[in-house]
């Protein structure tokens, strides 16, 4: 049976309990009784009660240790100054010479034992027998060396003025806040505080304000754990005393895939134009066991399920074909298979539907690891400023970490890296450069240490590659009618899906994937042969080429202008403007609106993996419209296409005689 300093621990005193409540700012223990009554101890207090028997320890209160305030481990002999425990080793000496517990106290033999006992140790001053009383009657209870060092100077660190209370009433109200307010602020409190008691005080019970050094010293003597959770906050404090045991041990590869998302600090240029269009994000996974990185998807998108569905989706599959489209690697990439776990943020993006079911239909297990944790994810994290300093930083248009480290470096003018570059320099970076590298961590390099621990281990593949795409789309449910499946005012149809109605005999409500990347097709299950069937959308000339976001764009653009019943002339006559409107937004002075039109377009890692450019639609000069009939457009507003806003709110601007908002 053993016991710590934790709260609820409870101690008993003949007839009180005392129960410890926590630990103050000074270090000392705070205990309550039953009655309300309260009691603050040092440690070596606690100790000394506990190791005479005065307290005893209520066995009922020992329990989690999740509470734990301090082990209780009382101070040895070698935790005192030298000239202490020599004290205590020449006390200790008279005592074992005289015996005191085998003979009465007697004047006369006691005194001719001391002077002897002081002769073998050639001590000048030994004591009197009445003082070597004393040190045997604190000695004896204990039998512990500590107890003979003297009470003075045992002491003298832990006596505290009777002021001290003032202190502990200033700090609280001044300095433990979050404000942060300085020392002197404690010092002008206390002299404030002193000199209003001092007011109804007499002459002789005036009180003396300590020195500011003297509060300095206090203040320093405070235990900072608790100081800068107060100062700081308690997720400040905890990263600051945060402790590392070594890590997470994990047994073979696959077992653990870390992900997480990071803003990459470099400015990517459009290709053909050479304007700036923003820093894209990374979504990166990384086995834990072997530090080789499993996937990574890079995209103007801020992070979303579809972001780590595409990275998982990468990590998953073999990287022959990949590397492939960049000859001068040289390395090999041969990290794949389905993993058993994926650990990663609890952010709401990262608890959708379509990640969660992607997951659970491919076995794979989600650990959420708690927010303001980074910790929990230490390898991902690690490697982000790993490539940050060993690629990123190197590249012309860095941003670099901080505005410090920036200076006046112009970011802007000489970015020169665009989205394709940028996705071959981190691939041949990581298979060339950081899978080769000796790492401190696993004690070899990632590569190394992969075909160490795979050798022996069978890898997972899913047995139809193209069920992948199907596993990370994004899941629904619609009816099936004589025209279809209609999603996000697009209708879908096909033999196959008819014969789905045809054989429910009524209306069917079917289980289907959709996808980001596109609005041309989506998957629909069939429950009986338990199998997907694609289905084309019946509108192919508008859907060609087509992501799902510019979709809802042009929908929302068809709303405003056309009202809720627009038709499919006008449904394309609204892509042909939206896409317009993107390929401005490429040219535009803002670097934000630049960015947003990339995302619009899916101007990702994906697209350079597949030898797409989405931007040369972009690039191509848009046709002059015929004339509008009138009576299209709705009175008050004018022929003017909706500003592109990177927020992604279409807004229509309106004549100059009307100031509404309809954004």
């Amino acid at each position: 049976m053993r016991f710590t300093f934790k709260k609820g621990l409870v101690f008993l005193e003949a007839t009180n309990r005392w129960q410890l409540q926590r630990r103050l700012v000074n270090g000392r223990l705070q205990f309550e009784s039953e009655s309300g009554e309260i009691k603050t101890l040092s440690d070596q207090e606690v100790h000394k009660l506990w190791l005479i028997g005065q307290w005893m320890l209520d066995p009922q209160s020992l329990g989690s240790h999740a509470d734990v305030i301090y082990l209780a481990a009382p101070r040895d002999l070698r935790t005192f100054p030298e000239k202490w425990q020599k004290e205590a080793t020449r006390r200790l000496h008279y005592i074992q010479k005289i015996e005191p517990h085998k003979q009465k106290y007697n004047l006369e033999l006691w005194r001719s034992l001391i002077q002897s006992a002081g002769e073998e140790i050639k001590d000048t001053g030994p004591p009197s027998p009445s003082t070597l009383h004393a040190w045997w009657k604190r000695y004896r209870d204990s039998q512990s060396i500590t107890s003979l060092i003297p009470r003075s100077l045992a002491s003298k660190n832990f006596v505290r003025p009777p002021v001290y209370a003032i202190f502990e009433e200033v700090i609280s109200k001044v300095y433990l806040s979050h404000q942060k307010k300085p020392k002197s602020d404690v010092v002008a409190e206390m002299q404030s505080h002193i000199s209003l008691l001092n007011l109804s005080r007499d002459a002789s019970l005036q009180i003396k304000c300590p020195a500011r050094s003297t509060i300095y010293r206090w203040l320093e003597e405070l235990q900072q754990d608790i100081v800068d959770g107060a100062r700081l906050g308690a997720n400040a404090a905890r990263v600051k005393y945060r402790t590392s045991m070594g890590g997470l041990k994990v047994d073979e590869p696959l077992d653990r895939i870390e992900i997480d998302h990071t803003p990459l600090d470099l400015i990517v240029v459009d290709k053909a134009t050479m304007l700036p269009l923003g820093r894209p994000w990374l979504t990166l996974a990384i086995d834990k066991k072997s530090r080789m990185i499993f996937g990574f998807y890079i995209s103007f998108n801020t992070p979303s399920s579809h972001s780590i569905l595409q990275c998982l989706k990468r990590g998953i599959l073999p990287k022959t074909e990949l590397l492939a489209r960049f000859p001068d690697i040289k390395g090999e990439w041969p990290i794949y298979g389905i993993p058993s776990l994926i650990a990663t943020d609890n952010g709401m993006d990262l608890h959708s539907e379509a990640f969660e079911k992607a997951c659970f239909e491919l076995g794979i297990q989600i650990l959420y690891c708690p927010a303001a944790h980074p910790e929990a994810k230490g390898s991902v994290e690690r490697f982000f400023r790993t490539l940050e300093q060993g690629l990123i930083h190197k590249l012309p248009g860095t941003v670099f970490s901080n505005i410090g480290q920036r200076g006046d470096y112009p970011s802007e003018e000489v970015a020169a890296i665009d989205m394709e570059t940028l996705v071959h320099l981190v691939t041949k970076w990581i298979v060339d450069v950081y899978s080769v590298t000796y790492h401190r961590g696993i004690k070899t390099t990632p590569l190394l240490k992969w075909h160490e621990s795979a050798q022996n281990m069978v890898m997972d593949l899913p047995a139809f590659p193209q069920q992948l795409d199907v596993i990370t789309g994004i899941p629904a449910k619609r009816t099936v009618f004589h025209y279809g499946i209609e999603l996000e005012g697009l209708h879908y149809n096909s033999k196959r899906l008819q014969e789905l109605r045809r054989r429910s005999g009524e209306n069917l409500q079917v289980q289907l994937k959709f996808f980001m990347d596109s609005i041309f097709y989506i998957q629909v299950y069939d429950d009986k042969e338990r199998e997907y069937i694609r289905v084309d959308c019946v509108n192919a000339d508008y859907a060609e080429d087509l992501q799902r976001d510019t979709h809802r764009l042009i929908r929302e653009h068809a709303r405003r202008k056309f009202n809720e019943q627009y038709s499919f002339v006008q449904l394309m006559e609204a892509r042909q403007e939206i896409e317009g409107i993107i390929s401005n937004a490429m040219k535009d002075k803002k670097m934000a609106t630049r960015k947003s039109g990339a995302g619009y377009l899916m101007h990702d890692s994906e697209a350079v993996f597949e030898s797409k450019n989405p931007l040369l639609k972009a690039q191509k000069p848009i046709k002059s419209q015929a004339p509008k009939p009138p009576g299209i457009l709705p009175d008050g507003l004018d022929d003017q296409l909706p500003k592109f806003d990177f927020n992604r709110i279409p807004t229509l601007d309106l004549t100059e005689n009307d100031d509404e908002d309809l954004s």
